[in-house]
């Protein structure tokens, strides 16, 4: 009997060694499927990512917190750690983008997009091409949750619109003040005063106008024939992301009154209204828009130039010509 028992002790005992071997060669040796997910993942975790879309409550953030909430990165590198950098509304309305909230930590990929953080208390997830952001944020005395979504910053969706560096003529005002001129332009103003059209026959290109009016004022109408993500995010637009199917928003940032609209045979209309400055007899320029100059060339043609910076971070110079109506 005593040795019977003996016996039934040691078979448990290897029995126990037995498993805890095959426990330790399982941690040795983990699932190759679940690697591939992990490696899979962090693959298309690393990197540069850039936010273009805010809600709180399911609800778009305003114009002006998405005007700075839009700058707002983050950057997951290939040692496990990563950084977020926000860029908020500040108290001074002087410097808009003023506050700057930064996170920054390591992480650990345990399985397909799933991802643990660690010091950084807001849930974080990768749900398709998106990273995901879920924060608690306290309104009117109430908690609430505020989504911050981001995309890669090579995503094509924020790639420059091959149409944008020919016909799309920005009309973002600077310091620089072309308003000093003591030349008397009288005679030029009676020229240019009315309206004229663009010479093309481009699709919505030709339905570009501009208007000289009375006492300096000019309005300056372009037209596109699709926009992107990157045209909604400079005008504060957040939407979800793929873009949907039909967006329809009419905007207003300094100058400019931008229309998208998806369902419009020009599905990007805006029209600018600025103040003109007679230099001399042939050239007109706009009052703190720089790079944009008008050449009037005889009283029914005015040849429209622009100069930029190209996405080469080259300098390049557009010509358009305007005829009177």
């Amino acid at each position: 009997m005593i040795r019977i028992k003996i016996s039934k002790t040691l078979f448990f005992m290897l029995l126990t060694l037995a498993f805890s071997s095959c426990n330790s060669d399982d941690d040795a040796n983990p699932n190759p499927e679940n690697s591939e997910e992990i490696r899979a993942t962090k693959e298309k975790l690393v990197g540069d990512w850039k936010l273009i879309s805010s809600t709180i409550e399911n609800k778009n953030v305003s114009l002006a917190e998405f005007e700075c909430l839009k700058n707002s990165t983050a950057t997951f590198n290939q040692d496990d750690t990563y950084e977020l950098t926000f860029l908020k509304l500040g108290s001074n309305s002087a410097a808009l983008c003023s506050r700057t909230d930064t996170q920054s930590g390591t992480y650990t990929v345990i399985g397909l997009n799933s991802v643990t953080f660690f010091n950084f208390d807001s849930e974080i997830e990768l749900i398709d091409d998106t990273l995901q952001i879920t924060s608690k944020v306290t309104n009117g005395g109430q908690e609430q949750d505020q989504i911050d979504i981001f995309i890669r910053s090579d995503n094509s969706e924020l790639e420059r619109n091959p149409d944008e560096e020919t016909d799309d003529v920005e009309t973002d005002e600077t310091d620089e003040d072309n308003g000093d001129n003591t030349f008397d332009g009288t005679a030029v103003i009676q020229k240019i005063l009315g309206e004229w059209q663009i010479d093309s026959d481009r699709d919505c290109l030709q339905k570009n106008t501009m208007e000289f009016k009375a006492q300096s004022a000019f309005e300056f109408i372009q037209h596109k024939k699709t926009f992107n993500r990157r045209d909604l995010l400079n005008y504060n637009v957040s939407v979800s992301y793929p873009l949907p199917e039909s967006i329809n928003a009419t905007i207003t940032k300094g100058n400019d009154l931008v229309v998208f609209d998806t369902s419009a045979e020009c599905q990007f209309i805006k029209t600018s209204t600025l103040e003109y400055v007679v230099k001399d007899e042939k050239t007109i320029v706009l009052k703190n828009i720089s790079g944009l100059k008008l050449l009037l060339e005889d009283n029914t043609t005015i040849k429209l130039m622009y100069t930029f910076t190209d996405s080469d971070n080259n300098e390049q110079v557009r010509e358009f010509v305007y005829k009177k109506l």
